[in-house]
């Protein structure tokens, strides 16, 4: 046990499972070559672009939910 208080804090679960998906979604690229870029288009996007904006999004606010919570639990303090 160590005596100083600096032992590492539990990761909150849905954190952990956010990154698990961030992984799953990001490592998957077939799901956007199932799109034609020819098909109509998503928010005025093709579709792969789509998918890698909706991805690179996803992923970055997952990084932010984590700090957002390492912050409040006391994690990040000196």
């Amino acid at each position: 046990m160590d005596t100083d208080g600096t032992a590492p804090r539990e990761r909150a679960p849905w954190i952990t499972a956010w990154f698990i998906l961030d992984a799953v979604v990001a490592l998957a690229p077939p799901l956007y070559w199932a799109f034609d870029g020819k098909q109509t288009p998503i928010l005025g996007l093709p579709a792969p672009v789509f998918y890698f904006v909706a991805v690179a999004t996803f992923i970055a606010a997952s990084i932010v939910a984590a700090y957002v919570s390492e912050a409040r639990s006391g994690g990040l303090g000196s």
